[in-house]
């Protein structure tokens, strides 16, 4: 039985520990530390710091930690993108250093030498990063390289709970809104996941991230008028609402028309609710999947579908 672990301490860094310890403890099969070193190629001691709630770990790490439990990779990515933002401002001592790389050739899965139970850190592991050293023959690297692959295909597929106090999480389904071989479209990406802290935050439409500040084409959050939280458009953009669970970006460009002066109010676009953004000046367009909202802080997560025209 695994020893139990120390309490979280207060802090900005304790939310994001506590949930990184729950996604262990509710992946199948509840693994150890030892366990999850196999699948994370970090050692045990690396991913137990990981959750100890002192410091953010590297990315690298993190998301390591959340692929080896099935968790929701991207949506973590965001999270500990947004946490890095806020620590460097107001706490740049509790980010960690980049200390713990992973081998740019080791696989996503690929599992770790023996541990050495004295230490708690896999054989011939290094004492300053707790990197996994590497040798092992080639066939099973290959091997292991493979089942990894399709492990991880399988871990992105799994969606598991942005946070244990979220309010609500309804995930839509996948994208469903990939143009036809005759789209006028070409994708840039699709069914990106990004959660938008509050209104202080927008959504980079072109480039597919939260930032700090507004780009080129991006969408914030404010009160809509109505209190009770919209999202706020870009200048010179049309808009559509769909009644349908998808849409294409060639239907949107067909029905968009001018948004309103507050944009689009959580309230017309409830979870599950697709609605699409068209700019007058380049044609690019956007479609937005509600999957959450918060009308206390004007928080939301969405699912987003970039496209250009060809």
């Amino acid at each position: 039985m695994g020893r139990r672990e120390t309490p979280v301490p207060d802090g900005p860094l304790r939310e994001f520990a506590l949930d990184l310890r729950e996604l262990r403890i509710t992946a199948p099969g509840a693994p150890t530390y030892r366990e999850l070193a196999q699948k994370a190629n970090y050692s045990p001691s690396v991913l137990s710091r990981a959750a100890a709630g002192h410091t953010l770990p590297t990315l690298d790490v993190a998301l390591a930690f959340v692929a080896a439990c099935g968790g929701e990779v991207e949506e973590w990515r965001q999270r500990w993108t947004m946490l890095h933002v806020t620590l460097q401002r107001a706490h740049p001592d509790l980010i960690a250093e980049a200390d713990e790389p992973r081998d740019a050739a080791d696989g996503p899965g690929e599992p770790a030498p023996p541990v050495d139970m004295a230490t708690e850190r896999p054989a011939g592991a290094s004492t300053a990063t707790g990197r996994v050293a590497r040798g092992r023959p080639l066939l099973v690297t290959v091997v292991a390289a493979l089942a990894a692959a399709v492990t991880l295909a399988v871990t992105l597929a799994v969606t598991s709970p942005w946070s244990s106090e979220a309010k609500r999480q309804v995930v839509p389904p996948p994208s469903s809104s990939t143009p036809s071989p005759t789209s006028a479209y070409d994708p840039v990406y699709l069914d990106r996941r990004l959660p938008l802290p509050d209104y202080n935050f927008y959504f980079d439409l072109q480039t597919g991230v939260v930032a700090e500040g507004d780009g080129p084409w991006s969408m914030s959050t404010n009160s809509g008028g109505d209190g009770h939280g919209a999202f706020e458009l870009p200048d010179d953009t049309d808009v559509y609402i769909s009644p349908e669970p998808s849409l294409t970006p060639d239907r949107c460009a067909a029905q968009a028309s001018p948004a309103p002066s507050y944009g689009v109010r959580f309230r017309q676009v409830p979870p599950r609710t697709p609605f699409c953004l068209r700019s007058r000046k380049t044609g690019e367009i956007a479609v937005i999947t509600v999957i959450e909202t918060d009308d206390g802080n004007y928080a939301a997560k969405i699912a987003l579908d970039y496209y250009r025209p060809r």
